[in-house]
C-alpha cells in the first residue's frame, strides 16, 4: 500500500471534531496526578474504551506517598481538593479568587487552612527582597516557585504564599493566572504550608496598595486533604500476530488542572480517537492486524510513567520499539499562534522514526482531505527540531529501555495557565496530528507491507544529512588556519571522528531497519551500505590539503576518558535544571568556578531543543561506554556545528559535582 493511500483512508475514518468534543469533556476533571478526580478522567475514557469492546485495557495502580523512590524520582503524595478561596478584606473587601470558579488559583498540594493574616510582597524571594522585612506569621506575595520555597518559608516564619507570573510569563496576558504546587513529599510533608495563585494584574494592584503603606490584610480558607494514596496508569493494547513482545507505545499524560485543554486534554483525547480509529479500520478489514503490539499508555507525567516502565522492565522478552509522545496536539493556529512541532528522537538513538515521521507529514500537509469543517482551513504551519525534553517520551529514550522516543506538540503561551481552555484547541490540527500519528504506528508495526516507504523516506532523510555534513566539514575545516599548529592537530582530528561518527551512526540506523522490516528489494539498502563505505574516503580526498596533514600525530589523552554513570534509570533533571538558574551557588571546593558555570548557562540557554534538550543530549550519551570524543563529536551532528570540547568538560566536570558521574 502507498503511503498517499494509507493517509487517505484514515482521513476517512479519524475524525478531529470528535477528538475536540472528548477534550472538551476531560477539560472538566481537575486532574492532578494521584488524585480522585485524576482516577475519575482515567476510569471515564477506560469505559469508552470498553464500549468499543477492548477487553485488554487496565487501570495499574502505584505507591503515591512521596517517599517511594522509582529510579531517581521520588513518587507523589497523593491530594484532593474540596473548595478553597482567597478574600481581601483591607483596605478593600474583595473576593481574590475560588476554586470553584478558577482551579489554578488554589496551589496544588496546599495543607487545609482558615487563617487572617497580612500580606507582604518579596519579589522573586531572592536574600537581597527579603531581608529586613518583617515576614514571621504572614503571607508572602512573590514571583518566586512555591515548590522550591518551602524549606525558605518554613525559615522565614511565613504563614503562606501567594504566587503570580512574572512579566516574561504573562506576555501580555495580566489576566493569566499560573498552575503552580507545592509537591512536598515525606521529608518536607510536615513544614509545609499553602499557597494561592493569582494573575499579575491582582497582584500589582495588592503591591501597589503595600508600597502605598496601607495593610493587605486577606482571609484564606482551602479544605482539601494531602495524604499517602496511589496513582494510576490506564493501558491497554492492540496484540500484534507475529512479533508480540515488540510493542510501539503511544503515550499522552491525563494530568494537569481543570481545564489544562491543549495540555493536555487534548493529547489524551487524541490517543483516544487513534485507538478507535485502528480498531474499527482493523474490524472492518480495511487494514491487517498489526504484526507487532500497539500499547496506548495514559499516564500522570513522570510520575506514572516511571513506575510503569519499572514494572514493564522486568517483562521477559519485552522489547519495545519506539515510542510517540502526544502533549499538546491541538492548538489553534490563530488562538495560540505556534506552529506544530515535531521533537525528533535523541541522537543516542539512532534509527528511521524521524525519517519516516517527516514523510508522513510532508504527505499530511497539504492533504485537503485532513481538514475538518468547524476548523483550520489553511495549510498546516509545522516545523521540525532537535530532541527535547518536557514530558515522557525522554524516559523511553533513556535507560532501561533505549529507544527512539519523540514528541509531537506545540508551544503555547497559554500552557499551566487559566487560559488554557477548550476555545484554543482545534479539530483540524488535532485530525493531521492523529493521522501522522496513525500512520507512522501502521507502517512502523507491519513487518513487511511498508518497507519501501521506510527505506525510500530513509534514503530522503540520509541524503540531506549528508549534504549538512558536506557542509558542516566546508565550514569547520575554513577555520582551521586560525589555529596554533598543537589546535590545528586536534581540531582536524576531531573533524575526522565527526564524520566517522556520522556514518557509524547511520549504520546502527540501517542494520535496526534491516532488523525490524523485511526488504523484498535490497538495492536500496545496498545502496545505502555502499555509500556510506565511500563517504569517509570522498570526503578525505575532498578536503585533503586541510584534513589529511599528520592528522593522528597529536591526540588528547583526555578525550579519551569515560564518564561513568552513578545514576539508575532515566535523569531527574530537575537538580541540573536548578544549576541553571541564578540562585544556584557553588561550593568553594569544587573545580568548576562560577565563571565556567555562567558560560554553561549561556550556551545551553542557546543551544539547540527545549526544556534542556542539549542537557538531555548529554545525560543520554553517558552510557559508561562512550568517551568524552564520542559525546562531543554526536552532539556536533546535532545542530551541525562543532561544539566546544571546554564546554562538555565543565558541564561533565559539573556532573561529577552533583554526584552523577565518575570517571
Amino acid at each position: 500500500m502507498s503511503l498517499e493511500k494509507l493517509i487517505t483512508i484514515i482521513t476517512k475514518e479519524l475524525s478531529g471534531e470528535r477528538t475536540k468534543r472528548l477534550t472538551g469533556i476531560l477539560s472538566q476533571y481537575h486532574r492532578i496526578q494521584a488524585s480522585k478526580e485524576f482516577l475519575v478522567a482515567s476510569k471515564l475514557i477506560y469505559n469508552k474504551l470498553e464500549e468499543l469492546g477492548d477487553n485488554k485495557c487496565q487501570i495499574h495502580e502505584y505507591v503515591a506517598d512521596g517517599t517511594k523512590r522509582y529510579y531517581e524520582w521520588h513518587a507523589p503524595l497523593s491530594w484532593d481538593i474540596e473548595d478553597g478561596e482567597l478574600i481581601q478584606l483591607e483596605p478593600e473587601k474583595q473576593i481574590l479568587c475560588r476554586f470553584s470558579e478558577t482551579p489554578e488559583s488554589i496551589c496544588t498540594h496546599s495543607k487545609d487552612v482558615d487563617f487572617e493574616g497580612e500580606v507582604i510582597h518579596i519579589g522573586s524571594a531572592k536574600p537581597e527582597e527579603v531581608q529586613g522585612k518583617e515576614i514571621g506569621g504572614k503571607i508572602v506575595l512573590t514571583t518566586g516557585r512555591p515548590r522550591a520555597m518551602i524549606d525558605q518559608l518554613k525559615e522565614l516564619g511565613a504563614i503562606g504564599v501567594i504566587a503570580y507570573p512574572t512579566e516574561e510569563r504573562a506576555q501580555g496576558h495580566s489576566e493569566m493566572i499560573q498552575y503552580v504546587g507545592l509537591w512536598p513529599n515525606a521529608d518536607n510533608k510536615e513544614i509545609s504550608t499553602f499557597g494561592f495563585s493569582l494573575s499579575r494584574r491582582q497582584a500589582s494592584k495588592l503591591i501597589l496598595q503595600i508600597n502605598q503603606k496601607k495593610k493587605v490584610i486577606v482571609k484564606a480558607k482551602i479544605k482539601a486533604n494531602l495524604y499517602e494514596g496511589n496513582m494510576h496508569v490506564l493501558s491497554t493494547k492492540i496484540e500484534g500476530t507475529k512479533k508480540t513482545k515488540e510493542e510501539i507505545i503511544l503515550i499522552a499524560h491525563i494530568c494537569h488542572p481543570a481545564p489544562s485543554a491543549n495540555d493536555n486534554a487534548s493529547g489524551s483525547a487524541l490517543l483516544f480517537e487513534v485507538y478507535r480509529t485502528l480498531k474499527s479500520m482493523i474490524d472492518k478489514g480495511i487494514v491487517e492486524k498489526p504484526h507487532r503490539t500497539i500499547r496506548f499508555l495514559w499516564v500522570p507525567e513522570f510520575s506514572g510513567t516511571l513506575p510503569w516502565i519499572i514494572e514493564k522492565e522486568k517483562e521477559e522478552g519485552f522489547s519495545p520499539m519506539f515510542c510517540i509522545n502526544l502533549d499538546m496536539v491541538g492548538e489553534h493556529p490563530v488562538h495560540v499562534g505556534y506552529p506544530f512541532t515535531f521533537n525528533q528522537s535523541s541522537i543516542s538513538t539512532p534509527s528511521y522514526l524521524n525519517d519516516i515521521i517527516t514523510e508522513v507529514i510532508g504527505h499530511v500537509k497539504d492533504n485537503l482531505a485532513a481538514i475538518e469543517q468547524g476548523g483550520w482551513q489553511f495549510p498546516w504551519n509545522y516545523r521540525i527540531v532537535p530532541y527535547s525534553g518536557g514530558s515522557d517520551h525522554i524516559l523511553f529514550n533513556d535507560e532501561p529501555f533505549r529507544i527512539p522516543s519523540v514528541m509531537f506538540g506545540h508551544p503555547d503561551t497559554f500552557h499551566h495557565t487559566n487560559l488554557d481552555t477548550i476555545e484554543k484547541v482545534d479539530q483540524t490540527t488535532l485530525k493531521r496530528v492523529g493521522i501522522t500519528t496513525l500512520a507512522t504506528t501502521i507502517i512502523g508495526s507491519s513487518l513487511d507491507k511498508y518497507s519501501d516507504i521506510i527505506v525510500k523516506a530513509y534514503i530522503t532523510g540520509y541524503q540531506k544529512r549528508k549534504a549538512k555534513l558536506i557542509n558542516m566539514v566546508s565550514t569547520e575545516a575554513e577555520k582551521i588556519e586560525r589555529f596554533q599548529k598543537k589546535e590545528k592537530m586536534v581540531y582536524k582530528h576531531i573533524i575526522m571522528e565527526i564524520i566517522k561518527k556520522f556514518v557509524e551512526n547511520e549504520n546502527k540506523s540501517i542494520k535496526l531497519m534491516q532488523k525490524h522490516f523485511q526488504f523484498s528489494d535490497r538495492k536500496a539498502i545496498d545502496f545505502l551500505n555502499n555509500d556510506l563505505k565511500s563517504l569517509v574516503g570522498n570526503i578525505q580526498e575532498y578536503f585533503y590539503e586541510v584534513l589529511n596533514q599528520d592528522i593522528e600525530s597529536e591526540y588528547d589523552d583526555t578525550f579519551q576518558q569515560i564518564p561513568k554513570r552513578k545514576w539508575k534509570g532515566p535523569i531527574n533533571s530537575s537538580k541540573l535544571y536548578e544549576t541553571m538558574s541564578s540562585s544556584f551557588r557553588l561550593k568553594k571546593s569544587s573545580q568548576i568556578s562560577d565563571k565556567q558555570l555562567t558560560k554553561l548557562k549561556e550556551f545551553f540557554t542557546k543551544s539547540a531543543g527545549a526544556y534542556g534538550g542539549f542537557i538531555l543530549e548529554i545525560t543520554n550519551l553517558i552510557d559508561s561506554k562512550n568517551t568524552k570524543l564520542d559525546i562531543l563529536t554526536l552532539l556536533s551532528l546535532i545542530n551541525w556545528k562543532i561544539i566546544e570540547f571546554q564546554i562538555l568538560e565543565d558541564f561533565l566536570l559539573l556532573l561529577e559535582y552533583l554526584g552523577y558521574i565518575v570517571f
